[in-house]
C-alpha cells in the first residue's frame, strides 16, 4: 500500500513539474525565444476598432517594430472608400476578416492581429481614465508599465480577452506587454487619403512613403513631402504670380500648387493656415519660406488660433468661387502678399 501511495505521489510530483512548466515557461528567459517566434519579423501590424453606439466610431493601424522601439499609430478615415465600398460598411456587412483583407490589398501592408473593443470596454480596462482612441491605451500603458509577476500577468491577460475580441493570445499578449515595458517612441500618422469625387480614397501617390513608414515604425520625414498651395494676395497680374512663384518652388524640389488669381480679402497679408498637426512640416514649411523667400516674415496660425476658422472659411468660399474646390487636402495655406 506504501509502495502505491509513494507511486502516486511520484506521479502528481511529475505531472505538476510539467503543469508548471507550462504555465510559467514563457516568463523565464529560456522561454523568450519561444514568444518571440509569435512575430518572427520582430514586427506588429494590428487593426484597432473601437465601435461607438451607432457604429465603428474609430479605426486605427497600430505598427510596432519590437527591434528599434518604435511604435506608430495609422489614424485611418471611417469612411475610406475602396472601390466604391467604405471600409465602415465593409465591416458591418462581411465582418473584420474582409475588412483585414481590403486594407491589405489597397495599402500593401500585411496585418497580423486585429483588435476590436468598444469605448466603454476600454475604460474597463483601466479604470478612471478616458479614451477615445487605441492610442490613448498605448499612452497610458507606456507610462505605467511594470514588469509583473506570472500570475498578475495571467490576470492581467484574463482582463484583455475579457474586455477585446481580439487574435492576441497569451504568448502574443506577454510578448506585446514586455515591448511596453521598454518604453517605445509613440508616434502617430494619418491614412494616406484623398477626397476625390465626394468619396475619400487612398493616395496611391503616398504610398510610398507610408511603406516606408509602417516598415520603420516610424514618421518618414521628408521635407519634400509636405504639400502647400500657395495664394496670390499680392498685386500682381497672375501670369506673372505664376512664373515667378512657379519657378521659386520647382527650383527647391517641393510639391506644391498655385492659386495665381488675385485674392483681395487679404491684399498684402503673408500668412500661413496650418492644416497638418505635425510639428515636423511646420519646421519644414518654415525652412522652405526661409530659403525662398528670405525678406518675407510671416505668420502662422494653427486650429487653435480665434481668427484660424474665420480665415480659412473665407478663403475656402473665395477659391470655390475661382472653381478651387481641394483647400482641405493641403497641409498648408499660404497667403503671399508681398
Amino acid at each position: 500500500m506504501k509502495n502505491v501511495i509513494l507511486l502516486l505521489s511520484v506521479i502528481s510530483m511529475i505531472f505538476g513539474i510539467i503543469i508548471s512548466s507550462a504555465l510559467l515557461y514563457p516568463f523565464f528567459e529560456m522561454g523568450f525565444s519561444t514568444i518571440a517566434n509569435e512575430y518572427p519579423n520582430s514586427k506588429v501590424y494590428m487593426l484597432s476598432l473601437i465601435i461607438g453606439n451607432s457604429g465603428i466610431s474609430t479605426i486605427e493601424i497600430v505598427g510596432m517594430d519590437l527591434t528599434t522601439k518604435n511604435l506608430i499609430i495609422v489614424n485611418v478615415p471611417n469612411d475610406l472608400t475602396f472601390h466604391g465600398q467604405t471600409i465602415s460598411k465593409i465591416y458591418q456587412e462581411f465582418g473584420i476578416k474582409r475588412m483585414e483583407e481590403a486594407i491589405e490589398k489597397e495599402s500593401g501592408l500585411k496585418l497580423t492581429d486585429y483588435m476590436i473593443s468598444t469605448k466603454s470596454a476600454l475604460e474597463n480596462y483601466e479604470s478612471g481614465l478616458n479614451y477615445n482612441t487605441i492610442g490613448d491605451l498605448f499612452n497610458n500603458l507606456e507610462k505605467n508599465s511594470k514588469l509583473e509577476d506570472p500570475i498578475s500577468i495571467f490576470h492581467a491577460f484574463k482582463s484583455f480577452s475579457s474586455n477585446f475580441v481580439s487574435t492576441i493570445t497569451l504568448t502574443k499578449f506577454i510578448r506585446l506587454l514586455r515591448f511596453i515595458e521598454t518604453k517605445p517612441v509613440i508616434s502617430s500618422i494619418s491614412y494616406p487619403s484623398i477626397y476625390i469625387n465626394g468619396s475619400i480614397v487612398t493616395d496611391e501617390g503616398e504610398l510610398k512613403n507610408f511603406a516606408m513608414e509602417m516598415e520603420n515604425c516610424a514618421p518618414f520625414h521628408n521635407p519634400f513631402s509636405i504639400k502647400p498651395v500657395i495664394i496670390n494676395c499680392t498685386n500682381e497680374n497672375p501670369t506673372a504670380f505664376y512664373q515667378n512663384n512657379w519657378s521659386k518652388w520647382s527650383q527647391n524640389g517641393y510639391n506644391f500648387d498655385l492659386i495665381p488669381e488675385i485674392c483681395g480679402n487679404f491684399s498684402g497679408e503673408n500668412v500661413v493656415l496650418s492644416l497638418s498637426d505635425a510639428t515636423w512640416k511646420t519646421i519644414a514649411l518654415k525652412s522652405a519660406l526661409l530659403k525662398i523667400y528670405p525678406k518675407l516674415n510671416f505668420k502662422f496660425l494653427t486650429e487653435n488660433d480665434p481668427n484660424f476658422l474665420k480665415m480659412y472659411y473665407s478663403i475656402s468660399n473665395w477659391a470655390a468661387s475661382e472653381r478651387y474646390y481641394t483647400l482641405g487636402n493641403y497641409d498648408f495655406v499660404i497667403l503671399l502678399g508681398s
